[in-house]
């Protein structure tokens, strides 16, 4: 559980500091805009590895990104409808459904890297001899 909570946050925090700078370049946002999405961004780390770690262990870690994908309608139906942050970040109406689109989709995309990471540090952490490599004498 640990490999997948490690996997899941070494994938949110750059995605957060990456983020946070696209952030810093849009000019109408208001403080209290930029004050709720950075207290809600320092707690995307933490929601993404607790959700690696409640994964169904026969997804880990073939599916995912499918279960990304579902963590991304969560997060688009709470950014859509309920926030309606295209409106208050971007200014435009009407569109509170594009975030539940676009979320799955980009959560699938970045549940990628986390599955590719998942498998890099479940690699890195396999004894020698359990990976079936042999050591001559």
């Amino acid at each position: 559980m640990l490999l997948r909570l490690a996997s899941a946050c070494a994938v949110a925090g750059p995605i957060i500091g990456i983020a946070a700078g696209v952030s810093l370049l849009i000019p109408r946002w208001s403080a209290a805009d930029v004050r709720i999405l950075t207290t809600f961004w320092c707690f995307v780390p933490l929601i993404w590895g607790l959700w690696a770690i409640l994964a169904p262990a026969s997804w880990v870690p073939r599916r995912l990104p499918l279960w990304g994908a579902i963590l991304g309608i969560v997060a688009g139906v709470v950014a859509g409808p309920v926030l309606d942050m295209p409106l208050r970040l971007v200014g435009v109406r009407g569109v509170s459904w594009f975030p539940v689109v676009v979320g799955p989709v980009l959560y699938y995309v970045l549940w990628l890297l986390v599955a590719r990471t998942y498998g890099s540090l479940s690699a890195a952490s396999q004894p020698a001899h359990a990976a079936g490599a042999t050591t001559k004498l």
